[in-house]
């Protein structure tokens, strides 16, 4: 009888990010994967697929998704992909050498948007355009081969850490935005380092953000003398330039790279709240106290509430009298006070399940800390008060719980 296959160690944070980074990352990187089961990019959970939902939704286009941005690609990313043969990678070789043969956004450091693209971003956010306007797709995005991305294994950070919905909730978003930053980070000072361990000589544009040239409005490349004036010698060499930035990375030690990233002040800083923020992921300790979060959307129906607080793309509905009680929590008060002065008051008790639910997915969070008035210079410095403590909540009553627990996602 043939002994047991082994089990597959679990995938780790490093084995899913790019893999020019899988020698350079230190250790936190090797911690298990975050898996984003509800975030269904093949099967896009924004679009509408006949689900049922409380309210009006106002789902993304199947032909764009949240592919309604454009990337901005760093010189070794860049040189990544012109270097790798692959056939995965045909259609973004092919994308990149039209952009380059273009110029627009086309720099020592990274190939990126134009500026016009980010003004119009900039000027839309909130107006409903992500995932739905066609004109600002990116220029990698495959329409014919079912939006296939053609730079996919070289992609950069935003795109690597961004989804729709979060299996752990606020601390689920937390840990991805977190780790979004720590990549722009790595991206910005390695581009920089390649770039300039190539050649020193070579510049960026000195151009205001959301400043435009005479060029930028009439969707033209730049005047021939101001991009030779950054691209010096590499002007016609810009492939040969970005597969050099790309040897360099790869050719870097792991020293070489914790000492031109990971040892800056925002490089510590960084990698410290990313550990903090994995780590809370499966705990997400409900704090001493929570109240009902302000400036929730809301939107309305017959029987229920549909809320949205930190994630604009991940609503979710509650009954109407649950949160109306969610607003007569206080914020000077523990949860457990808050807790039997409903069960006495309002004969209403709340499962412990449902409150975790509901502060790991942004309706209930701990008050803000008024912030702190200086005492006059002659005055002895007051005491800094105690942090509150996470407590665990003492199981509450459970009459009516079943009814309170539930909710669905919109």
């Amino acid at each position: 009888m043939a002994a047991d296959s082994p089990e597959k160690p679990p995938a780790t944070l490093r084995a899913k990010l790019n893999p020019l980074y899988a020698r350079l990352f230190p250790d936190l990187f090797d911690r298990p994967e975050v898996v984003e089961t509800r975030a269904t990019c093949d099967n896009c959970a924004m679009c509408d697929q006949g689900q049922v939902a409380p309210v009006q939704m106002d789902f993304f286009q199947p032909d764009a998704k949240c592919c309604t941005y454009h990337p901005g690609l760093a010189n070794y990313l860049v040189g990544a992909i012109l270097a790798d043969d692959g056939p995965d990678l045909e259609e973004g070789r092919r994308r990149l050498r039209a952009r380059i043969a273009a110029r627009i956004g086309v720099t020592p450091q990274y190939i990126q948007a134009p500026r016009k693209y980010n003004l119009v971003y900039s000027a839309g956010r909130g107006a409903g355009f992500f995932g739905r306007a066609k004109n600002m797709m990116c220029p990698y995005f495959d329409a014919e081969n079912n939006g296939r991305c053609t730079v996919w294994q070289y992609r950069e950070g935003v795109c690597s850490t961004y989804f729709c919905k979060y299996t752990g909730g606020k601390p689920g978003w937390e840990f991805w935005d977190t780790l979004k930053g720590y990549l722009g980070h790595v991206e910005r000072n390695l581009a920089n380092f390649a770039a300039k361990s190539i050649d020193p000589a070579v510049t960026e544009p000195k151009i205001e953000r959301f400043q435009l040239t005479a060029e930028d409005v009439q969707d033209l490349p730049p005047k021939d003398s101001d991009y030779a004036q950054y691209w010096g010698k590499w002007v016609g060499r810009e492939e040969e330039f970005y597969i050099a930035c790309y040897n360099h990375v790869k050719a870097m030690q792991p020293g070489e790279f914790a000492l031109n990233v990971d040892d800056s002040p925002d490089g510590r800083g960084l990698l410290g709240k990313l550990a903090a923020k994995y780590e809370a992921i499966p705990s997400a300790t409900i704090p001493t106290t929570l109240i009902r979060a302000k400036n929730l959307k809301k939107r309305v129906n017959d029987e229920s509430i549909v809320v949205t607080s930190y994630n604009p793309y991940d609503a979710f509905a509650v009954e109407k009298e649950l949160f109306e009680v969610l607003g007569k929590l206080k914020a000077e008060q523990t949860v457990e006070e808050n807790l039997a002065r409903l069960d006495k008051e309002e004969d209403v008790q709340l499962a412990p399940e449902l409150l975790h639910y509901l502060f790991v997915h942004g309706l209930l969070v701990a008050p803000e800390v008024p912030k702190e008035v200086k005492p006059p210079a002659e005055a002895a410095p007051a005491a800094a008060p105690e942090p509150p403590k996470p407590h665990p909540l003492l199981a509450p009553k459970t009459t009516r719980a079943q009814r309170r627990t539930g909710k669905k996602n919109a």
